[in-house]
């Protein structure tokens, strides 16, 4: 019932322990869902009570995401049921795949990051050896995808098989509040305030990397892993954090980043690192922010690859090439050229988002 189905920046899902029930917060979409199994030989009005009682229980949950986000349970009982046979379509195992192809390539960005990290935390480790670093790294990771690839091939044969036993799918559908995003956003704003005037940042940046990154869930979390409002992951921003500011050499716990005040200032003291010293040559302020926002999500590496020919990581070098363009056309190399889709769509997503949280909602 949703092999391979995560929580990503725009959407949370999360499993009951039996893997029974899916519920499912769609940021994009505004609809909250919940899909649970059910007897084939129940009524409709039986199938309703089942589902309204998995629906108490989530309710009942502090811990669950619809009890963390939506509480009110009138909201909750405007929504209709639907059901469905138990099946998982050849189209389906596609999208299984493709996402795990998607986290993959999160996951190989979070390899370049912390290939930065250790040469920015060592003069002595060239570029070179930083990324022989990350080479194990990223060979370990792509056995398991495979693996993982190959799991989705068997969970398909297995899920055709069930489809044929006692089973349906009965999925609770109900749009979100309205407003719900800029609610959950008021949250926020003083923090980002607060943070960004501490490290001359944006604060309307901040907002919008929340908006972003989580939709404003402190509890988000993505297969990385990435934790919180601003989606830290430990071991790189939240080292680099930990180490630059903390005087800490380790990384963060996730634990810690689930709490919005650690998180926002967590992740707008990263920002402040990527501006005042991976990115510190780059002249024109407004050409230093694009780059800030697209390195937030693929690393400084990542960006230095679009400007050096040699598809050198080294951002000093990438530097000298930035400074001879105007800042529109930074943006549109950066858009055109960095390594991945998802870092580009992410760049545009932000840079847009900005506009939003300029004036105080």
């Amino acid at each position: 019932m949703g092999e391979g189905d995560v929580s990503q920046s725009d959407r949370n899902v999360e499993f009951s322990d039996d893997q029974n029930v899916k519920s499912v917060v769609d940021y994009e979409n505004e609809e909250l869902s919940v899909a649970v199994l059910v007897d084939k030989n129940l009524s409709q009005q039986e199938v309703e009570k089942v589902v309204q009682d998995k629906i108490e229980t989530l309710l009942q949950d502090k811990k669950s995401n619809i009890a963390r986000l939506f509480g009110d349970r009138e909201f909750i009982k405007k929504g209709h049921v639907t059901v469905d046979q138990v099946a998982f379509s050849e189209n389906k195992k596609q999208q299984v795949k493709e996402r795990i192809i998607k986290q993959t390539q999160a996951q190989i960005q979070q390899i370049d990051k912390q290939a930065d990290r250790v040469q920015l935390a060592n003069d002595q480790v060239s570029e070179d050896k930083s990324q022989q670093i990350a080479i194990q790294e990223k060979a370990e990771l792509i056995e398991l995808t495979k693996q993982r690839m190959n799991k989705a091939d068997s969970t398909y044969q297995e899920a055709q098989r069930k489809s044929k036993n006692d089973k349906n799918i009965a999925v609770y559908k109900v749009q979100l509040p309205k407003n719900s995003l800029q609610d959950r956003a008021k949250k926020y704003v003083d923090m980002a305030e607060k943070e960004g005037k501490a490290r001359d940042i944006s604060p309307a940046l901040v907002m919008a990397i929340m908006h972003s990154e989580s939709a404003f869930d402190p509890r988000a979390t993505s297969p990385v892993p990435a934790y919180g409002l601003m989606q830290i992951v430990p071991r790189t921003a939240g080292h680099d954090v930990n180490r630059l500011l903390r005087n800490i050499d380790k990384p963060m716990q996730k634990n810690d980043l689930y709490i919005p005040a650690v998180n926002v200032e967590t992740g707008t003291a990263y920002l402040d690192i990527l501006d005042k010293r991976y990115l510190k040559a780059i002249k024109d302020d407004r050409s230093r922010l694009y780059c800030t926002i697209a390195a937030y999500n693929t690393g400084a590496g990542n960006v230095a690859r679009v400007f050096n020919k040699n598809g050198s990581r080294n951002i000093n070098q990438a530097a000298t090439e930035i400074n001879r363009l105007s800042a529109d056309e930074v943006y549109k190399q950066l858009i055109t050229k960095l390594p991945y889709d998802e870092t580009r769509q992410y760049l545009r997503r932000v840079n847009s988002r900005i506009a939003l949280y300029q004036v105080k909602i």
